[in-house]
């Protein structure tokens, strides 16, 4: 498992969302992760504890950081000792050094676009590898096949046109 630093929780905007997101109740909390994928992160237990927020929000429970550990523990996703240490001290450091849970949609769509932009850049290497020597009906497949990039896109596009301050009163 890869050693997280001081300041992860300080200059990651995977955390930094997560931290927001933490602090807010189940409705509020429901709205912002609209359109969100585990899959959307980059880092390990960013993306694990966006899934574990998913499924926590989804059965309608706020994604306070006890909320977070229980689920996992209770699902099984955070075996062994050493596991659920980790996981413990992240939570709570990323919930100590959050910022305010009204910087969410900001952080959603920053996160949305960096996520588009490395779905993008995968796809161009893909072509730039088999415009070369892959024959012309494979690489026009691969050209045409974009679904994935204009889904991000349309998500992206939606998390920029959110609402920017926390509605606490659902």
């Amino acid at each position: 498992m890869p050693t997280a630093t001081a300041t992860d929780a300080l200059t990651d905007p995977e955390r930094q969302f997560l931290g927001c997101l933490m602090q807010m109740p189940a409705r509020p909390a429901r709205r912002v992760l609209a359109g969100m994928r585990a899959t959307d992160f980059t880092g390990g237990m960013a993306a694990h504890v966006l899934q574990l927020a998913i499924e926590v929000v989804a059965a309608d429970h706020t994604p306070a950081p006890v909320t977070l550990y229980a689920h996992a523990l209770a699902t099984g996703q955070a075996p062994g000792e050493k596991r659920r240490e980790w996981l413990s001290g992240w939570l709570v450091d990323t919930f100590r050094d959050a910022p305010p849970p009204e910087l969410a949609h900001h952080l959603k769509a920053v996160l949305l676009e960096a996520a588009w932009r490395r779905a993008l850049l995968a796809h161009a290497r893909r072509i730039e590898q088999a415009a070369s020597s892959s024959p012309t009906a494979v690489l026009r497949e691969l050209a045409d096949d974009t679904a994935a990039i204009d889904e991000l896109w349309t998500r992206y596009q939606a998390a920029t046109t959110a609402p920017t301050h926390l509605e606490v009163a659902a």
